[in-house]
């Protein structure tokens, strides 16, 4: 009976050592790369549940007054994922920023941290290698008619052809076309377009897009939308 019981606790033990919980971060570290003052950028970081037992969120810290997020489910089944949505809003920032996000779920009392950077610019119509006009995309609506796209042109300022690609717009309200060359000297255009599922409302978000030629370079856009007015089920742009 003793050695029966010896056994048991060895066991349970065993078990308990074996279902850990764990979670891994799709990414610790982004670059919203060169931007404008006074927008709002945005971002989605996954947390997945790599253990065998439910990962729980049990606190998150966006950073700062600057920065906010939300979490799309706080208690992740394992194999499974949840989104955390950032918020950065640039202000008055101007040159190098950083700020560091992080969770703390039922894995261990550590802080699990992930950064975001940002390159603020002061003057973005001066910006290098390529400037975006206008560097904020409003597709703000002010009548019935619902307004579903903008416009906006990306300059070529260096003396070599630029290699555009766009790097971050999942889980946006939008879609965004865009050319995936630029001319030395010359200009491009691309389309922000609403999703139908967005019509209806106002946002505030952002989009990535990288640079390359002989050197890379990132850009982020703002994209807002504000409403005024009833929207009707009309289709078509301004």
């Amino acid at each position: 009976m003793k050695k029966f019981m010896i056994l048991l606790v060895l066991l349970v033990l065993a078990v308990s050592v074996s279902a850990g919980s764990d979670c891994r971060i799709s990414e610790t570290d982004y670059n919203f790369g060169k931007t404008v003052q006074k927008a709002t950028l945005t971002h989605d970081f996954w947390i997945y549940s790599t253990g065998d037992v439910p990962l729980e969120i049990l606190k998150v810290v966006p950073g700062c007054g600057c920065t906010k997020s939300w979490l799309s489910d706080s208690l992740i089944a394992p194999g499974d994922s949840a989104r955390l949505h950032i918020i950065f809003a640039t202000g008055r920032y101007r040159g190098n920023v950083s700020k560091r996000p992080y969770i703390i779920t039922n894995m261990s009392a550590d802080k699990v941290f992930m950064k975001i950077n940002a390159d603020l610019q002061v003057k973005p119509e001066a910006s290098y290698p390529v400037a975006v006009n206008p560097p904020i995309i409003d597709v703000s609506q002010f009548d019935e008619r619902p307004r579903t796209k903008a416009g906006f042109m990306i300059e070529n300022r260096t003396d070599e052809v630029l290699n555009l690609k766009l790097t971050d717009v999942a889980s946006k309200s939008f879609t965004v076309k865009l050319p995936d060359k630029v001319k030395p000297g010359e200009s491009v255009q691309g389309v922000v377009i609403i999703n139908e599922d967005a019509l209806g409302s106002g946002f505030e978000e952002s989009f990535t897009f990288e640079v390359t030629g002989s050197e890379r370079d990132v850009y982020s856009v703002p994209v807002r939308r504000m409403l005024k007015g009833k929207i009707t089920n009309e289709t078509g742009g301004k």
